[in-house]
């Protein structure tokens, strides 16, 4: 078969797994989609549009500073960072080995890079959520059971409601609920 062919089938499947993803998201959490939801079905759009997180700002109080001092100690910004510079990297090298391996022209390459880079945003996304678990448990040691549960709840407040799926393809942070449900705080 033609890659044009596999490239297109490839994408009209991501077309349709994203609408079922965003209908389960909608029916699941009781949110409507608008605009953003059809921003998000459409191949390299979703790779650009950010997902908006927060219905306001929360509360900075100690447990979200002792978080961010937890990001600090752990050196999980230059991790991030490394992995982001090693991933474009393979990126660009990809881009070069379609255009050049299999004479394709430049934005079928950028097309392909797209399509086989969606398991590993879902791998980035998994290795941020860990770094995010890690500094939530080195805050909640600095913290009292009753402030870190506080905090959290003051966090899901504030945030647009998810399921872990979806979270875990769109954002590079857990939601509330999940980080709460991983230190056992429900």
């Amino acid at each position: 078969m033609d890659s044009i062919v596999w490239l297109s089938f490839l994408l009209l499947v991501e077309v349709l797994g994203r609408i079922v993803l965003e209908v389960r998201e909608c029916r699941l959490t009781q949110q409507g989609g608008g605009f953003w939801m059809v921003l998000r079905i459409i191949p390299l759009v979703n790779d650009l549009v950010p997902l908006p997180e927060n219905r306001r700002e929360p509360v900075v109080g100690n447990f979200v500073k002792l978080h961010e001092e937890g990001h600090q100690k752990l050196h999980h910004a230059t991790l991030r960072n490394t992995l982001k510079v090693l991933l474009l990297l393979l990126a660009l090298g990809w881009i070069v080995f379609v255009t050049f391996q299999f004479a394709c022209p430049l934005w079928e390459a950028f097309l392909w890079l797209h399509v086989v880079a969606i398991p590993g945003r879902m791998l980035f996304h998994g290795f941020c959520w860990n770094q995010e678990y890690e500094a939530d448990t080195y805050a909640f040691r600095q913290l009292e059971k009753k402030i870190a549960k506080n905090a959290l709840r003051e966090l899901t407040a504030c945030e647009i409601p998810h399921t872990k799926l979806f979270a875990l393809i769109y954002r590079e942070h857990p939601t509330a609920a999940l980080r709460q449900k991983k230190l056992h705080l429900k």
